[in-house]
This record gives C-alpha cells, sequence and structure tokens, in this order.
C-alpha cells in the first residue's frame, strides 16, 4: 500500500511540476507574445486613423493646388512677352495722361534689373522673367494718383509699384509732387536666352578689389559715387557696377533708400 501511495503522489507531484513548469515556460511565453501583438496592434490602428485624416485632407490641398497653380498661370499669361516692353510702357503712359497727372520724368530702362528662371506649370516649360524700372515723376492730387492706381491693377499687363514718394508741391497748393518705381515684367522662352545658372558665382573671381570688407551700405555709397547717378533710374547701372565689381547681389530696396537720401541732399 506504502509503494502505491508513493507511486501516486509522485505521479500527482510530477503533473502538479509539469502543469507548473508549462505555465512557465509556455504559457507565460504566449501571454507576453499576446500582449506584444495588442500592443502592434494599437499602434497601427492609431496609425492608420492618422493616414485616413491625412487621406482626408488631400482633396482640400488639392483644391488649394489647383487653385495657386491657376493664380500662377493666370500671372504668367498677364506678363506680355519681351516683344511688347513698348505697348506696355506707352499703356502706362496713357493710363497718367488719363487721370489727368502732369507727367515730368517717364524714363524707362532698357535694360532688366533681375530675371529670374520659372517653370510654367500650363506647358511645363522654362521661361525667363526679366523686371525692367521705370523711374516717374509727375505732379497731381491723391484722388486721381488713387484712381491711376485702381485702374493699374485691373490693366491687361502684370506692373508693380514701389518706392512712392508723395510731397507737397511748394509753388502750388493742393497739388502733390509724386514720384515713383513702376516695374515691368517680361518673358521669354530660356532657349532664345543665355543666362548665368551660377547666379552666386561672381564673374570675375579672380579679382580682388577694395570692396571685399566694407558693408553694403558702403558698397553701395561707393557705386552711386562712382557712377555719377543723377537720377533713380540709375539704380540699374549701379547694381550692374556692383555686380561687376564685386560679384554681389545687393538689396535693391536698400540701393534705392540710399541713392534717394543722396539726390535728396543735393
Amino acid at each position: 500500500m506504502d509503494k502505491q501511495r508513493n507511486i501516486f503522489i509522485g505521479v500527482i507531484s510530477f503533473i502538479l511540476l509539469s502543469c507548473v513548469g508549462w505555465y512557465f515556460v509556455y504559457y507565460n511565453e504566449l501571454n507576453q507574445s499576446l500582449s506584444n501583438m495588442n500592443s502592434d496592434y494599437s499602434r497601427l490602428k492609431n496609425e492608420k486613423n492618422k493616414y485616413k485624416q491625412i487621406q482626408n485632407k488631400f482633396p482640400t490641398i488639392e483644391k488649394e493646388w489647383k487653385s495657386l497653380k491657376n493664380e500662377l498661370s493666370d500671372l504668367i499669361n498677364k506678363i506680355p512677352r519681351d516683344g511688347q516692353f513698348d505697348n506696355v510702357t506707352k499703356m502706362l503712359f496713357s493710363l497718367l495722361e488719363k487721370n489727368k497727372l502732369a507727367i515730368d520724368n517717364f524714363n524707362p530702362s532698357l535694360a532688366p534689373l533681375d530675371e529670374k528662371k520659372i517653370i510654367d506649370p500650363e506647358t511645363q516649360k522654362a521661361i525667363i522673367i526679366e523686371k525692367y524700372p521705370i523711374d516717374v515723376e509727375l505732379r497731381g492730387n491723391f484722388i486721381d494718383f488713387g484712381n491711376f492706381l485702381d485702374q493699374l491693377a485691373f490693366s491687361n499687363y502684370y506692373l508693380t509699384i514701389g518706392n512712392i514718394q508723395i510731397s507737397q508741391n511748394r509753388y502750388l497748393e493742393g497739388e502733390q509732387k509724386i514720384s515713383f518705381i513702376s516695374y515691368v515684367y517680361t518673358k521669354n522662352s530660356s532657349n532664345n536666352m543665355s543666362i548665368n545658372e551660377n547666379n552666386n558665382i561672381p564673374r570675375n573671381p579672380n579679382k580682388l578689389n577694395k570692396f571685399s570688407e566694407i558693408t553694403d551700405k558702403d558698397i553701395i555709397a561707393e557705386a552711386i559715387q562712382t557712377t555719377g547717378a543723377k537720377s533713380l533710374i540709375d539704380i540699374v547701372k549701379i547694381i550692374k557696377y556692383i555686380k561687376d565689381k564685386t560679384g554681389k547681389d545687393v538689396d535693391e530696396n536698400l540701393a534705392i533708400s540710399i541713392l534717394q537720401e543722396k539726390l535728396n541732399n543735393l
């Protein structure tokens, strides 16, 4: 009886130890694996929700992109070709006269102040956009000048106005002296022009000059004196001189401001 009892106890003990071993060896690993799977599932579910939110925004993003593309296309279409430059200047001159503004100076530049290469979103062709300044001085009143600006915004050509200066005419009460620079933009195919693709490389990279360690203001002031600038339209000549001498692209607004200050002190 004792032997049978011992065998029975041994079998029961073996079964219990096997169950305990199974729990710690197999079930514990299975439980850990299940926990990891639940974590991965939760992470993937969150990522899916994020992607779904992004996907829901696609129609809005696509609509905004198409709107910007259409705006750019409309703007490019309003930019005349280089052969139409004279038509644009005549339109601008005529619009000033139409609004009863007395023109004292109307001086278009024949050399572009700046040029940029862009891709037409409609044709996917590269085109060159050139920027020509027109120095304008006139006399009139605020209302007529405001009407001129309103009508200019609805013209068939793309033009911008900058550096507006308005002062009272000392010789005629109620009349203002107005000066500004109008920028005319023209376009041309990049295949018909040769442009410097490395705009940041000086034209004379081996040439050392006295401008190398002075500020942009000093460079501009020196260029104004050397070129003998007499009006705002000479800004083209000044910037070209600085580019040739130093290879630098100075801030156009800064150059105009310094030139205007020097002209006022004359």
